[in-house]
């Protein structure tokens, strides 16, 4: 970097002092402290004291205990070691740390706010004009920013030993690559033949401002920034700084630190000095990293955190109602596994353009927060939302003919400032779920009910773990029966919630959800034993017990200790195996079939029986039938009275009826609620029943004194007896003349 020489004066003290002042004001621009140091002296003087940022020193001591008391106070641990290298008295007084002209170093230093900056320690050697004793110079540059940016950006260059004068700080500015101009009532008196030679624009005898702004080298885009730099100055702002972008004479704009500084000399009046420092490198590293920390890179749009961060910022400062907008693609996994994964970016890429051009940026935002899955934060009443919702859907829907593009969106009225956005996401989730692969809607509304739900969910979640350990969860028993004769021939395990407060809770209030979070597993492992000590209870009254199911969830077949856990628990209470009828939805079905089919074989060997629970509900009812080896087969509700209601099912469930016979299967009916439905069973083969027509769930008191201790049957209708008779099936000799 060239110095500034004067030229239009012959020198003179006015001059050399305004010469001074100049180079010590960009000296100041770089360093924040600058001490002056006589270490055979053992004192220190301040010199220049910038923006206060840094602690100071402590006062009152000498170089060496100064030295010694920041290195403990206001250096960092780990860098203690290199600050007192550097500021080593005896080696900076025999030269042994001034080989190259100055000693460097860079430490942690405590600012007043109790954080560490990085900041640079440059010693440079001084001989004191009066005496000719050593002295030395010791600047401290705050260089966080570097640091954190792009690393250490290491500036040593060697600086020859130079008079104190202004020899030191042409060598300071010259290390520092800094293009140094300077103006005088809006016409420069100073401009460095470097600015022209890289900055486009006509330099001759104008301000560099007007160049700027008039010749096309200011990017547009940093127009305020530059016209708040130029309001400052005009009402007398004394010193300033911008970072904007400057077009290089090859076209290219480029990053640019620009400084100004007002200088008052008493022969020449206010002028101004300004610095230009090239800080594309560090400005476009510090920016990749903030696009990566805020933004999605496919789309460009904010993603989750940032979303979650602007979001809460416009609904707490803005007026009017509010809607967080949830949306995602149907079927987009088969787009990308049928088109490829190219295609599928297009897409959402197109998405994010869409939402862009739909929403005003001073009051809306939107964000991707994973795969296929959006939102946005728009103002405005329900309608602004449906016309939202509406033209998108629009546009996708004309954007290939390859294949249909279907948008589902769930919608979270804000209606207090202050919940959490994550928790309106989630809502406007909830919301989402309720109209996902609907052909009538694409959008719902979280209202009032889904609102009841999840609080009452949320309160279930925090007391289920409570609830377990006070065993809360208690048995109760539905008896399943020989419709022929009225016997109770088994009983199915299920479980009510006895709630201090609420009572007693049915099992569809909280079984759900209890298979979505995982707590299922606990849930039934617990059932099961209450299962085996109400049985082992009765085995040693002397009962003989029949049978009794227990539901399986299909989380338990990912647990490799699944049949370990049973058999130790059959035989943890003596019991066998067979008593233990371990019942299984479809939905298990699907996880692992060879699994599931290995885990069966392992258990049936050991005893236990396997039931089909719901069989008629899933689309793979007879596959399944024939696939996996279950004992028994439970005919779903639904099943049964799409039997009874048409022709076309009671052939289908007497030819299903007939083909799990013929498989050795045993067959029962659940959810038999009314004689004709007991007689069209018995009609079609099937002679075992559960449901509300014989009784409803009982606790196992109950159920004991109906089973074992007054051994009743229930009452056999009229009809049902002579159908009884004519297929020669099973009668109750002591069934009572009333129905229980």
């Amino acid at each position: 970097m060239e110095q500034r020489v004067q030229t239009s004066a012959a020198p003179g003290p006015a001059t050399d002092e305004m010469e001074q002042a100049r180079y010590n004001c960009v000296l100041r621009s770089i360093f924040g402290e600058i001490f002056e140091v006589d270490f055979s002296g053992d004192s220190y003087r301040l010199i220049h004291m910038g923006d206060v940022r840094f602690c100071p020193p402590p006062p009152g001591m000498g170089v060496a205990a100064t030295l010694r008391a920041i290195a403990e106070t206001l250096i960092h641990p780990e860098d203690r070691e290199i600050f007192l290298r550097v500021l080593n008295p005896k080696a900076l007084l025999q030269g042994e740390n001034l080989k190259q002209g100055y000693a460097s170093g860079d430490v942690r230093k405590k600012c007043l706010d109790g954080q560490y900056r990085w900041a640079r320690f440059t010693v440079f050697p001084l001989v004191c004009a009066a005496s000719g004793r050593p002295l030395h110079m010791i600047c401290v540059q705050d260089v966080d920013e570097q640091k954190r940016a792009v690393g250490l950006a290491r500036e040593n260059a060697l600086l020859q030993r130079r008079r104190l004068d202004e020899l030191r700080y042409k060598a300071v500015l010259d290390h520092t690559n800094t293009l140094v101009f300077e103006w005088r009532d809006n016409q420069p008196t100073y401009t460095s033949p470097h600015i022209p030679q890289l900055l486009a624009g006509d330099y001759n005898g104008r301000w560099l401002f007007d160049v700027w702004r008039e010749d096309n080298v200011l990017s547009p885009e940093d127009g305020g920034i530059f016209k708040d730099c130029l309001n400052a100055l005009e009402q007398g702002a004394s010193s300033g700084e911008m970072t904007v972008r400057l077009r290089r004479r090859d076209g290219r704009l480029i990053w640019c630190r620009v400084t100004y500084t007002c200088l008052a000399d008493p022969d020449l009046g206010i002028c101004y000095i300004g610095t230009i420092s090239d800080v594309d490198e560090v400005t476009r590293a510090t920016q990749a990293l903030r696009f990566r920390a805020e933004y999605d890179p496919l789309t460009g749009a904010y993603n989750m955190q940032t979303f979650f961060e602007k979001a809460d910022l416009l609904i707490r400062q803005g007026d009017g109602p509010r809607h967080i907008v949830r949306f995602d693609v149907a079927g987009f996994k088969g787009i990308n596994e049928m088109f490829g994964l190219e295609e599928g970016d297009r897409l959402l890429r197109a998405i994010a353009h869409l939402v862009r051009e739909q929403i005003d940026k001073r009051w809306e935002t939107f964000a991707r927060l994973s795969g296929d899955v959006f939102v946005a934060c728009l103002a405005g009443d329900r309608e602004r939302v449906r016309r939202f919702v509406g033209w998108l859907s629009r546009q996708l829907r004309e954007y290939t003919q390859s294949y249909r593009v279907m948008l589902f969106f769930g919608i979270c009225p804000v209606e207090k400032r202050r919940t959490p956005v994550h928790v309106l996401c989630d809502w406007a989730h909830l919301a989402l779920k309720t109209v996902k692969g609907s052909d009538l809607t694409n959008y719902a509304f979280y209202d009032g009910e889904l609102r009841a739900r999840l609080l009452d969910e949320n309160n279930i979640k925090d007391q289920m773990h409570e609830a377990l350990e006070k065993g809360q969860f208690v048995l109760y028993l539905q008896p399943k029966v020989e419709i022929s004769s009225g016997r109770i021939v088994g009983a199915e395990a299920l479980a009510r919630w006895r709630h201090p407060t609420d009572g007693l809770i049915l099992p569809g209030r909280f079984v759900p959800l209890f298979e979505r979070n995982g707590f299922i597993v606990r849930f039934d492992e617990y059932i099961w034993e209450q299962t085996c000590k109400m049985l082992r209870l009765w085995l040693n009254k002397g009962y003989r017990p029949t049978p009794v199911s227990i539901n399986v969830s299909r989380m338990h077949f990912n647990d490799d200790h699944f049949c370990g856990k049973l058999l130790a628990l059959t035989d943890k209470y003596h019991l066998p195996r067979h008593l233990l009828e371990l019942e299984l939805t479809e939905s298990a079905f699907f996880e692992s079939e060879k699994t599931l089919i290995r885990v069966m074989n392992d258990l049936q060997k050991q005893g236990f029986v396997f039931s089909m629970d719901d069989f008629g509900t899933g689309y793979s009812s007879l596959s399944t039938l024939r696939a996996l080896p279950f004992n028994i087969v439970k005919l779903d509700r639904t099943f049964i009275s799409d039997g009874t209601d048409n022709e076309r099912g009671q052939i289908v469930a007497r030819n299903t009826v007939t083909m799990a016979r013929q498989l050795k299967m045993k067959i029962i009916a659940e959810g038999v609620e009314t004689v004709e439905q007991a007689h069209f069973l018995l009609s079609i083969g099937c002679n075992y029943a559960q449901g509300y027509y014989y009784a409803r769930p009982v606790d196992p008191e109950e159920f004991e004194v109906l089973s074992f201790v007054q051994e009743k049957a229930f009452w056999v209708d009229p009809s049902l007896q002579e159908e009884a008779r004519r297929l020669n099936l099973p009668l109750g000799l002591n069934a009572p003349d009333r129905e229980y």
